[in-house]
């Protein structure tokens, strides 16, 4: 098997809907053909698979991996891969292509948080489960397929529940921190400001506002929001903006000055300050860091696109585009 490099590379883009960002292909159509591997792709969000029938080869992380039903894989965002039958055989699937950060975004920071580390670490060692380890992953895993499976349900809530039990399940057994206390209920009572802050991170957002929008004192919401997220507002703020600013880092070739604008900072300078006390280096840095760090074949990929197709995040993630200078 040679290098990755060897392949024709595509990109496949899922716009996952904003209130339920999951999309599922299911039924007896998706197999894999004991073909040569002669192209692979990768996705803007992760892929969960369901092999519930045969067996062959995965090829993910630049190695090919051998997989027998049942067996659930985890392939990250921008991860090229290929499935592969065994000789004379096919592989049956089952394909859910999901933002898990944003689908179980209820179960609070500290869960999001521990997927977010969960999910890079994923490679060809460690990106399989099989049934005989992990049981119940897949009774879980089952039940959400079948559930997305039956039209005479509304099952989206039921869904998200169970999804958010299997990653609970899967964190736990890698031996990922779980929070200690579930924050739902108070997460609701500060949901109103959250919203806000998402949709006019980029203007002058007060304290005072934030608590006007939960209908409360403004010194029991600073009390209220530091308990349930860990920051106080306006630091939650300024993450919001430098988050945002590291997505167009990433895809665009906007100048520094350009970015820090359309997230809200009136000046370079106290961008690049609250860019340093997050990331411990300048945007610039940043930026030179993480192309240079992302898989080559993806970099190579998109670089050879117009910047317009340049899209990693799906459409509900993408920052507002910087006024151009005439």
């Amino acid at each position: 098997m040679g290098e990755t490099q060897e392949f024709a590379v595509f990109y496949r883009h899922f716009d996952l809907p904003a209130n339920f960002p999951m999309i599922a292909l299911l039924g007896p159509a998706w197999v894999s053909l004991p073909e040569p591997i002669r192209r692979i792709h990768f996705h803007n969000c992760l892929e969960i698979g369901y092999l519930y029938e045969g067996s062959g080869l995965f090829y993910v992380d630049g190695r090919l991996v051998p997989v027998k039903a049942p067996c659930i894989t985890l392939v990250p965002q921008n991860m090229p891969h290929f499935t592969q039958a065994a000789e004379n055989s096919l592989c049956r699937w089952n394909w859910l292509y999901t933002d898990p950060v944003r689908l179980l975004s209820h179960l609070g920071p500290q869960v999001s948080d521990a997927i977010r580390r969960f999910l890079p670490g994923l490679t060809s060692a460690n990106f399989a489960f099989s049934e005989a380890e992990y049981p119940r992953a897949h009774a879980l895993l089952r039940m959400v397929l079948e559930e997305l499976g039956d039209a005479r349900t509304e099952g989206r809530e039921v869904v998200r529940e169970l999804m958010g039990a299997l990653f609970l399940m899967l964190l736990r057994r890698r031996g990922d921190d779980l929070p200690r206390q579930n924050v739902n209920r108070r997460m609701s009572s500060i949901e109103p400001a959250i919203a806000y802050i998402a949709s006019n991170y980029m203007n002058d957002v007060s304290v005072a506002t934030l608590a006007q929008t939960c209908h409360v004192s403004v010194s029991h919401f600073r009390r209220l929001f530091k308990r349930v997220l860990g920051w106080a507002p306006l630091e939650y703020l300024q993450i919001i903006r430098i988050d945002r600013a590291c997505a167009m880092l990433y895809n665009c070739d906007y100048s520094i000055s350009e970015i820090a604008e359309s997230v809200g900072y009136p000046t370079p300078s106290s961008f690049n300050r609250q860019f340093r006390r997050i990331y411990h280096m300048s945007p610039s840095e940043w930026r030179q860091k993480i192309r240079g760090e992302e898989n080559p074949v993806v970099t190579a990929y998109f670089n050879a696109l117009p910047p317009t197709t340049m899209q990693f995040f799906p459409k509900e993630y993408d920052s507002p585009q910087p006024a151009r200078k005439a």
